[in-house]
Protein backbone atom coordinates (compact mmCIF):
# COMPACT_ATOMS: atom_id res chain seq x y z
CA UNK A 1 0.00 0.00 0.00
CA UNK A 2 1.12 2.98 -0.85
CA UNK A 3 1.94 5.58 2.52
CA UNK A 4 0.17 9.51 2.66
CA UNK A 5 1.93 12.07 4.86
CA UNK A 6 0.45 11.84 8.15
CA UNK A 7 -0.43 15.44 8.86
CA UNK A 8 -0.85 16.29 12.57
CA UNK A 9 -4.18 18.80 12.32
CA UNK A 10 -5.54 18.23 15.74
CA UNK A 11 -6.01 22.04 16.21
CA UNK A 12 -4.39 22.25 19.76
CA UNK A 13 -0.93 21.16 18.32
CA UNK A 14 -0.75 23.65 14.81
CA UNK A 15 -1.53 26.80 16.97
CA UNK A 16 1.10 25.81 19.91
CA UNK A 17 3.53 26.17 16.72
CA UNK A 18 2.97 30.04 15.34
CA UNK A 19 6.94 30.17 15.38
CA UNK A 20 9.90 28.67 16.90
CA UNK A 21 10.73 29.74 20.31
CA UNK A 22 13.35 26.96 22.09
CA UNK A 23 16.00 27.79 24.30
CA UNK A 24 19.45 25.66 23.12
CA UNK A 25 19.37 21.99 23.90
CA UNK A 26 21.56 20.96 26.32
CA UNK A 27 20.80 16.95 26.36
CA UNK A 28 22.67 14.56 24.11
CA UNK A 29 20.95 13.92 21.09
CA UNK A 30 21.48 10.37 21.55
CA UNK A 31 20.39 10.55 25.21
CA UNK A 32 17.06 12.31 23.82
CA UNK A 33 16.13 9.76 21.09
CA UNK A 34 17.16 7.01 23.72
CA UNK A 35 14.60 8.61 26.65
CA UNK A 36 11.98 9.17 23.66
CA UNK A 37 11.73 5.31 22.53
CA UNK A 38 11.45 4.54 25.85
CA UNK A 39 8.36 6.85 26.69
CA UNK A 40 7.00 5.51 23.26
CA UNK A 41 7.47 1.51 24.28
CA UNK A 42 6.59 1.91 27.88
CA UNK A 43 3.20 3.86 26.99
CA UNK A 44 -0.38 1.81 26.63
CA UNK A 45 -0.24 0.95 23.25
CA UNK A 46 3.34 0.87 22.41
CA UNK A 47 3.69 -1.56 19.86
CA UNK A 48 1.57 0.75 17.58
CA UNK A 49 5.19 3.14 17.88
CA UNK A 50 7.19 0.20 17.12
CA UNK A 51 8.38 1.43 13.46
CA UNK A 52 8.85 4.95 13.93
CA UNK A 53 12.00 6.19 14.06
CA UNK A 54 13.15 8.77 16.14
CA UNK A 55 15.72 11.66 15.43
CA UNK A 56 17.13 14.90 17.41
CA UNK A 57 19.09 17.77 16.41
CA UNK A 58 19.83 20.03 19.01
CA UNK A 59 16.12 18.92 20.85
CA UNK A 60 14.34 19.73 17.59
CA UNK A 61 12.58 16.12 17.31
CA UNK A 62 11.72 14.47 14.02
CA UNK A 63 9.29 11.04 14.04
CA UNK A 64 9.32 9.23 11.08
CA UNK A 65 7.80 6.08 9.63
CA UNK A 66 4.46 4.34 9.67
CA UNK A 67 1.61 4.36 11.55
CA UNK A 68 -1.78 3.21 11.72
CA UNK A 69 -3.64 6.30 12.29
CA UNK A 70 -3.90 10.35 12.98
CA UNK A 71 -4.44 9.69 16.62
CA UNK A 72 -1.41 7.65 16.98
CA UNK A 73 0.39 10.17 15.62
CA UNK A 74 -1.00 12.76 17.88
CA UNK A 75 -0.57 10.70 21.10
CA UNK A 76 3.54 9.98 19.65
CA UNK A 77 3.93 14.09 20.01
CA UNK A 78 2.63 13.92 23.29
CA UNK A 79 4.45 11.63 24.75
CA UNK A 80 7.71 12.60 23.44
CA UNK A 81 6.88 15.80 24.77
CA UNK A 82 7.17 14.97 28.21
CA UNK A 83 10.79 13.99 27.41
CA UNK A 84 13.07 16.83 29.20
CA UNK A 85 15.55 18.09 26.24
CA UNK A 86 12.51 17.93 23.60
CA UNK A 87 12.12 21.75 22.23
CA UNK A 88 9.99 20.77 19.56
CA UNK A 89 8.74 17.86 17.28
CA UNK A 90 8.20 17.88 13.91
CA UNK A 91 5.69 14.90 12.62
CA UNK A 92 7.21 13.37 9.29
CA UNK A 93 5.43 10.03 9.93
CA UNK A 94 3.01 8.16 7.36
CA UNK A 95 -0.13 6.48 7.69
CA UNK A 96 -0.68 3.85 4.98
CA UNK A 97 -3.86 4.05 2.78
CA UNK A 98 -6.39 1.33 2.91
CA UNK A 99 -8.75 -0.12 0.93
CA UNK A 100 -11.58 1.68 3.39
CA UNK A 101 -14.12 3.53 0.94
CA UNK A 102 -15.10 6.91 1.12
CA UNK A 103 -18.13 5.60 2.25
CA UNK A 104 -17.56 4.13 4.91
CA UNK A 105 -15.08 6.38 6.48
CA UNK A 106 -17.76 8.90 5.95
CA UNK A 107 -20.13 6.73 7.95
CA UNK A 108 -17.87 6.43 11.27
CA UNK A 109 -17.63 10.16 10.79
CA UNK A 110 -21.10 10.85 11.36
CA UNK A 111 -21.59 8.05 13.71
CA UNK A 112 -19.01 9.82 15.87
CA UNK A 113 -20.10 13.60 15.37
CA UNK A 114 -23.76 11.87 16.61
CA UNK A 115 -21.96 10.70 19.88
CA UNK A 116 -24.61 12.40 22.99
CA UNK A 117 -21.26 11.90 24.58
CA UNK A 118 -19.82 14.67 22.67
CA UNK A 119 -22.63 16.79 20.96
CA UNK A 120 -21.40 17.87 17.69
CA UNK A 121 -24.38 19.85 16.95
CA UNK A 122 -23.76 21.71 13.95
CA UNK A 123 -20.83 19.98 12.41
CA UNK A 124 -20.62 18.78 8.71
CA UNK A 125 -18.39 16.22 7.38
CA UNK A 126 -17.47 15.60 3.54
CA UNK A 127 -15.14 12.65 2.82
CA UNK A 128 -12.47 12.30 -0.38
CA UNK A 129 -9.81 9.91 -1.03
CA UNK A 130 -9.24 9.45 3.17
CA UNK A 131 -9.43 12.93 3.75
CA UNK A 132 -11.92 14.69 5.70
CA UNK A 133 -13.54 18.17 6.07
CA UNK A 134 -15.28 19.74 8.56
CA UNK A 135 -17.58 22.49 8.33
CA UNK A 136 -20.19 24.27 10.31
CA UNK A 137 -20.22 25.97 13.66
CA UNK A 138 -19.47 25.09 17.65
CA UNK A 139 -19.27 26.62 20.86
CA UNK A 140 -16.27 26.09 21.82
CA UNK A 141 -12.61 25.59 20.39
CA UNK A 142 -12.36 22.71 22.67
CA UNK A 143 -15.39 21.07 21.06
CA UNK A 144 -13.47 21.55 17.56
CA UNK A 145 -10.44 19.93 18.85
CA UNK A 146 -12.59 16.68 20.11
CA UNK A 147 -14.34 16.54 16.99
CA UNK A 148 -10.79 16.67 15.05
CA UNK A 149 -9.54 14.41 17.67
CA UNK A 150 -12.25 11.41 17.59
CA UNK A 151 -12.21 11.78 13.83
CA UNK A 152 -8.55 11.42 13.69
CA UNK A 153 -9.07 7.25 15.38
CA UNK A 154 -11.40 6.27 12.70
CA UNK A 155 -9.48 3.62 10.32
CA UNK A 156 -8.57 4.84 6.89
CA UNK A 157 -8.75 8.25 7.59
CA UNK A 158 -5.49 10.15 6.11
CA UNK A 159 -6.17 14.15 6.46
CA UNK A 160 -8.30 16.18 8.49
CA UNK A 161 -8.92 19.98 7.17
CA UNK A 162 -10.68 21.12 10.30
CA UNK A 163 -12.95 24.01 9.00
CA UNK A 164 -15.23 24.54 12.27
CA UNK A 165 -16.34 28.33 13.33
CA UNK A 166 -16.23 28.50 16.55
CA UNK A 167 -18.87 31.29 18.05
CA UNK A 168 -18.39 32.00 21.67
CA UNK A 169 -19.25 34.95 22.96
CA UNK A 170 -18.35 36.36 26.29
CA UNK A 171 -19.67 39.51 28.49
CA UNK A 172 -15.87 39.37 30.09
CA UNK A 173 -13.47 42.02 30.52
CA UNK A 174 -10.30 41.17 28.63
CA UNK A 175 -8.60 41.27 32.17
CA UNK A 176 -11.30 38.57 33.39
CA UNK A 177 -10.84 36.55 30.29
CA UNK A 178 -7.12 36.68 31.16
CA UNK A 179 -7.50 35.71 34.88
CA UNK A 180 -9.48 32.49 34.05
CA UNK A 181 -7.05 31.47 31.55
CA UNK A 182 -4.10 31.49 34.09
CA UNK A 183 -6.58 29.51 36.26
CA UNK A 184 -6.98 27.20 33.87
CA UNK A 185 -3.13 27.38 32.92
CA UNK A 186 -1.78 26.71 36.70
CA UNK A 187 -4.33 23.94 37.20
CA UNK A 188 -3.43 21.93 33.53
CA UNK A 189 -0.17 20.59 35.11
CA UNK A 190 0.64 20.89 38.25
CA UNK A 191 2.61 18.10 38.18
CA UNK A 192 5.20 20.36 36.21
CA UNK A 193 6.89 23.11 38.09
CA UNK A 194 8.80 25.70 37.49
CA UNK A 195 6.68 27.29 34.75
CA UNK A 196 6.58 31.23 34.44
CA UNK A 197 3.49 31.92 32.08
CA UNK A 198 2.53 35.76 30.94
CA UNK A 199 -1.14 35.70 30.03
CA UNK A 200 -2.24 38.90 27.98
CA UNK A 201 -5.31 39.14 25.97
CA UNK A 202 -6.20 41.25 22.56
CA UNK A 203 -9.99 40.73 21.38
CA UNK A 204 -10.54 37.08 21.43
CA UNK A 205 -6.78 36.09 21.03
CA UNK A 206 -4.48 34.96 23.84
CA UNK A 207 -0.96 35.60 23.69
CA UNK A 208 1.23 33.08 26.02
CA UNK A 209 4.78 34.19 26.83
CA UNK A 210 6.83 33.08 29.14
CA UNK A 211 9.36 30.06 29.86
CA UNK A 212 8.30 26.52 30.52
CA UNK A 213 10.54 22.87 31.09
CA UNK A 214 8.66 20.76 28.97
CA UNK A 215 7.21 20.80 25.59
CA UNK A 216 4.06 18.79 26.80
CA UNK A 217 4.00 22.00 29.05
CA UNK A 218 3.95 24.43 25.69
CA UNK A 219 1.13 21.95 24.36
CA UNK A 220 -0.87 21.56 27.60
CA UNK A 221 -1.10 25.97 28.40
CA UNK A 222 -2.13 26.10 24.83
CA UNK A 223 -5.52 23.80 25.29
CA UNK A 224 -6.18 25.14 28.60
CA UNK A 225 -6.43 28.63 27.14
CA UNK A 226 -8.16 27.34 23.96
CA UNK A 227 -10.85 26.06 26.60
CA UNK A 228 -11.61 29.80 28.04
CA UNK A 229 -15.05 30.73 26.70
CA UNK A 230 -14.38 34.20 24.45
CA UNK A 231 -11.01 32.77 22.91
CA UNK A 232 -10.65 31.75 19.55
CA UNK A 233 -7.25 32.46 18.75
CA UNK A 234 -3.56 31.83 20.00
CA UNK A 235 -0.40 33.14 20.03
CA UNK A 236 2.36 30.68 21.81
CA UNK A 237 5.47 32.68 22.22
CA UNK A 238 6.60 29.94 24.95
CA UNK A 239 9.82 28.97 25.20
CA UNK A 240 10.99 25.31 26.32
CA UNK A 241 13.64 25.49 28.37
CA UNK A 242 14.75 22.23 29.69
CA UNK A 243 17.36 24.07 32.13
CA UNK A 244 14.46 25.80 34.04
CA UNK A 245 14.90 24.69 37.73
CA UNK A 246 11.68 23.23 39.10
CA UNK A 247 10.15 25.99 41.40
CA UNK A 248 6.92 26.96 42.73
CA UNK A 249 6.91 30.01 40.02
CA UNK A 250 3.34 31.09 40.06
CA UNK A 251 1.53 32.67 36.80
CA UNK A 252 1.88 36.23 36.17
CA UNK A 253 -0.83 38.46 34.48
CA UNK A 254 0.06 42.43 32.92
Amino acid sequence: MRPARAWVLVAIIALSRNRSFASPATAADSDIEESVRQVLDASEHGAQFARLRIHSDEGILTLRGPLPSLYAMNQAIRLAGTVRGVLDVFPSATVGRTRIPDSRILAGVEAALRDPSFAFVGIRAAVGRGRVELTGSCGSFVQKALAEQEISKIPGVLEIRNRIEVVSETNASEREISRMVTSRITTARQDSPGRKIRVSIQGSRAILTGRVPLYRDRLDAAEAALGVPGIKALDNRLIVDPVLVPSEIPLSEP
